[in-house]
């Protein structure tokens, strides 16, 4: 059986598609409660992993940035971030990651101008 330590790694862990399904079976486990199985996710719900996430972002912005559009505001991914699954706020943490990691530089309250665009080749 399950103990907490194991259910908190488990949560601490969770960064692939199915790990609210281990979550959820580690505390049926250890609660000992017979729950019925956990359906899996619809299609249209699925998220991309963060660091996918993160690589569809700044290939946005790069290009954004290659057509000639350098000066970026997180409310223009709005709809960008909702057909990828993400949220407002992940938007906004992600654009004050890369405002620090000096990819994008904060110019105005709420814009942001592209500094540096590495595209990887495919």
């Amino acid at each position: 059986m399950a103990d907490f330590r194991t259910v908190v790694s488990l949560i601490c862990e969770s960064t692939d598609d199915d790990s609210a399904r281990r979550i959820i079976a580690a505390l049926v486990e250890w609660t000992g409660s017979t729950t019925p199985a956990v359906p899996a996710p619809r299609e249209d719900s699925l998220r991309p992993a963060l660091h996918e996430a993160r690589q569809l972002l700044r290939a946005e912005l790069c290009e954004r940035a290659e057509a000639g559009e350098t000066l970026v505001q997180p409310k223009d991914f709005t709809a960008w971030a909702e057909e990828h699954g993400l949220s407002r706020p992940w938007l906004q943490g992600e654009f004050k990651r890369l405002t620090e990691s000096g990819f994008l530089q904060r110019d105005a309250h709420g814009s942001y101008t592209i500094r540096h665009c590495h595209r990887r080749p495919a």
